[in-house]
């Protein structure tokens, strides 16, 4: 019987419920194909203030908002990210009887990414260039060291950053990176955890999960989304036009948590209503 393929997406805000997370990993990684993409955003920054770099952002003119990241400032990530967040979850997952293998989107070749030569950002109240930023969009995810891994019998870790054709590495979302990874892997499920109970129809409300959405109204709730949230949704729709078959933004806070959104926790979004 073919195991299904499950993508986890565990976000750096949960850290501190690290040990549910990987319990929940041990207990199903047997019976399912399941492969990492996780961020760091606590130990990046707690590692750009011990280098005493700045910590800055950019903010786009569609109000997205993602982290300014010049030559020592992705050092500094991949420091994070390699050395801390990804040696923590091998570890917690060796501890449980789960062999992991850390890659970044660079080993391997495994994400492709074409550097931003110049993109548009918002300064006070006008838009400016900037040419230095060494972020980069996803272009490719080469999904054979993957598989040799589930082959072996192990669990992979993906982190950025990824890598040009030219052997550049640049930064990347972290939730793209998992959505792209879900759809060039033909991932069965894609689970984005996070720091939220689901998609919100008030974000002031967390009770107020929205259960299922379609492709196209979850488009359309976009631009009324804010924060991460309007990111892993942009991201959740590219990884459904591109391959993935299903897309669950839900709670990471919770016990067994991989577990209750694989049961329906969270919100749900496929290209139809309620698509299973």
């Amino acid at each position: 019987m073919t195991k299904p393929r499950i993508v986890v997406k565990w976000g750096g805000s949960l850290q501190n419920n690290g040990t549910s997370i990987a319990d929940d990993i041990a207990a199903l990684w047997r019976e399912h194909h399941i492969t990492v993409v996780h961020g760091g955003s606590r130990d990046i920054d707690d590692t750009i203030g011990e280098l005493g770099l700045p910590r800055r952002t950019l903010t786009a003119p569609d109000g997205m908002v993602t982290r300014y990241t010049d030559a020592p400032t992705l050092t500094a990530l991949t420091m994070a990210l390699r050395g801390r967040t990804q040696a923590r979850i091998v570890a917690q997952l060796a501890a449980r009887g789960v062999t992991a293998v850390g890659l970044s989107g660079m080993d391997g070749g495994l994400v492709r990414t074409r550097r931003k030569a110049a993109i548009r950002a918002v300064v006070g109240t006008g838009v400016r260039v900037v040419r230095d930023n060494l972020a980069g969009r996803i272009t490719g995810v080469d999904t054979r060291l993957l598989d040799a891994i589930h082959t072996a019998g192990m669990v992979p870790l993906v982190c950025p950053p990824g890598i040009t054709a030219e052997g550049e590495p640049t930064n990347v979302d972290a939730d793209r990176m998992a959505c792209a990874v879900a759809a060039a892997w033909r991932a069965d499920r894609l689970l984005l955890l996070t720091d939220a109970p689901g998609v919100l129809a008030d974000r002031e409300d967390p009770a107020s999960v929205i259960g299922s959405l379609t492709r196209d109204d979850a488009e359309e709730l976009l631009p009324r989304l804010g924060g991460g949230m309007r990111m892993k949704v942009a991201a959740a729709l590219e990884a459904l036009d591109n391959g993935a078959a299903r897309v669950q933004v839900c709670d990471g806070r919770i016990d067994e948590p991989v577990s209750r959104a694989l049961a329906g926790g969270g919100t749900l979004i496929g290209k139809e209503l309620g698509a299973p």
